[in-house]
């Protein structure tokens, strides 16, 4: 009988020997600095007159691919609901982008390498509360009371809610899921980004995180709450007992 063993991690993993999805520690994704993006954001905002979100609370995610040239594409975003929730914010992020030109492109012992980017999109921030060297203050949502924001112990949590029964590979498989942690703490919206291939195993992976909801503390953007897209990628291989 074969047991399946899983690898779960929350962190960014390079994607392939060409892209990163992170950036390299002490590294920046725009010429400047994060101060420098956000100024040219703003002043972007001013020459092209855009317009305010209506909904102050609105928040997104920005996920752009620096290209070793420096050019840039967007990351698709799956999670439909969260573009929904936040339309403004997203098509404003996406809109600003495309007159950007300061991005820096990741390297790797000296050599440039594609890399995905994170910006903190808070559209109230960015308009006529803007001030010069603005960062926004972010904190990660965190699982229960533990040390580093529980990340150990909803890896243990997953792995002992997922059923493995009625299922077997004979290889490594890889699944990716994302879903939004919201302001107040409840996990919504899960995306497989990529499936084990059988809707039941899925359906008992969603379950897994499902159940971990009421544990979560949420976000903040300047200590305030905010709904958060979170990346869950699963590795598990299978050996022979």
């Amino acid at each position: 009988m074969k047991k399946i063993y899983f690898l779960i991690f929350f962190f960014p993993l390079m994607i392939s020997a060409q892209i990163l999805e992170y950036f390299p520690n002490y590294q920046v994704p725009y010429i400047g600095g994060y101060e420098a993006y956000y100024k040219d954001f703003h002043d972007i905002i001013v020459e092209k007159n855009l317009e305010p979100c209506s909904n102050k609370d609105e928040f997104y995610q920005l996920k752009l691919l620096i290209n070793e040239d420096k050019s840039v594409s967007f990351v698709k975003d799956h999670n439909e609901q969260n573009i929904a929730k936040n339309k403004c914010a997203y098509t404003l992020a996406r809109e600003v982008a495309k007159s950007q030109k300061n991005w820096n492109a990741a390297t790797v012992d000296g050599v440039p390498k594609a890399a995905v980017a994170t910006f903190i999109i808070f559209p109230a921030d960015l308009f006529e509360n803007y001030q010069d060297g603005y960062l926004p203050k972010f904190s990660f949502p965190s699982y229960g009371n533990y040390k580093n924001n529980g990340v150990a112990e909803f890896r243990k949590g997953i792995v002992n809610r997922i059923d493995v029964r009625g299922f077997d590979w004979n290889d490594r498989f890889n699944i990716i899921a994302e879903f939004i942690i919201t302001k107040e703490g409840k996990i919504e919206n899960i995306v497989m980004l990529k499936s084990s291939s059988m809707i039941e195993f899925d359906k008992r992976i969603v379950y897994g995180i499902q159940s971990t909801k009421k544990m979560w503390k949420s976000a903040t953007v300047n200590g305030k709450p905010v709904d958060y897209r979170y990346r869950l990628t699963l590795n598990a291989t299978t050996d022979q007992e």
